[in-house]
């Protein structure tokens, strides 16, 4: 039996509403009351998860912008990795030539920032309030950036960015999908898994003690570090391929991590 169970948010934990489902919600606060460790690792900005973190009253561990934040139970930021200020404003220049295809985003501290509004990415705050303001990229302060991210409506819109930003970048950077059409860039040796062992080791585990469940190419990490790495149903293709043999299990939308810690922790 695992004591820590590690978990991905959007299409992960989150159903495609980007919605915590009742099933999910009781699964999470009985495995605390067993006193199973749960922790989120995600992509999301703390500000933005620990509202749903709060909404369960369940104390825990979050592991946000791809492992470039941590912060404890009791919030207090414990790991902290930003971006070389002076690469910032070359990053964010990549998106002068895709601008009508590309909309472009970034962490900072404790804010999100675009440029332009972008309608389609309210939904991602539906369940916490979190959402971005509007700033200005050419002057933004290049201090204490977590992340930079891009989206577009398909992948194949993102790869002339995202290989630009690779063969310029890729040796000072690191560089992951979350979803096929988001692109995003942390500060090198950055992600989930490597931010998931430091937390372990604060609490006396090891990368064997946890289960971990996600659905990007931002998980891949974390998920072959594991004890036992899940993949999920709705899972993106590459990540299915670069983890051939691993465990799957059903649809988000079918709050399918829930009902397998149901299982599995005879809940």
């Amino acid at each position: 039996m695992y004591p820590v169970v590690v978990s991905d948010l959007d299409g992960t934990l989150l159903n495609k509403q980007h919605e915590l489902s009742p099933r999910t919600r009781d699964v999470i606060c009985r495995l605390s009351e067993k006193g199973i460790k749960f922790i989120f690792a995600t992509g999301r900005h703390y500000q933005d998860v620990e509202q749903i973190r709060a909404q369960l009253g369940v104390d825990m561990y979050l592991i946000t912008s791809n492992g470039a934040r941590v912060h404890n139970p009791q919030g207090e930021m414990i790991i902290q990795h930003d971006i070389t200020p002076e690469l910032v404003h070359p990053l964010l220049a990549l998106r002068k030539p895709f601008e009508d295809k590309v909309h472009t985003n970034v962490y900072k501290g404790e804010q999100w920032m675009v440029e332009v509004e972008h309608e389609d990415l309210h939904a991602f705050s539906k369940e916490s309030g979190f959402t971005y303001h509007l700033a200005d990229f050419d002057s933004v302060d290049t201090s204490a950036i977590q992340k930079v991210f891009f989206v577009a409506e398909s992948h194949a819109d993102l790869l002339p960015l995202s290989d630009q930003a690779r063969e310029l970048y890729g040796d000072q950077l690191y560089m992951t999908y979350s979803l096929p059409e988001c692109f995003e860039i942390m500060a090198p040796g950055v992600c989930k898994g490597t931010a998931l062992e430091e937390v372990l080791k604060l609490k006396g585990y090891g990368l064997q003690d946890a289960i971990a469940f996600g659905d990007g190419m931002n998980d891949v990490e974390m998920l072959s570090m594991v004890g036992n790495g899940v993949v999920m149903g709705n899972a993106d293709p590459a990540l299915v391929n670069s983890l051939l043999g691993y465990e799957r299990i059903g649809h988000c939308d079918d709050h399918a991590v829930a009902e397998y810690l149901a299982r599995l922790y005879s809940l």
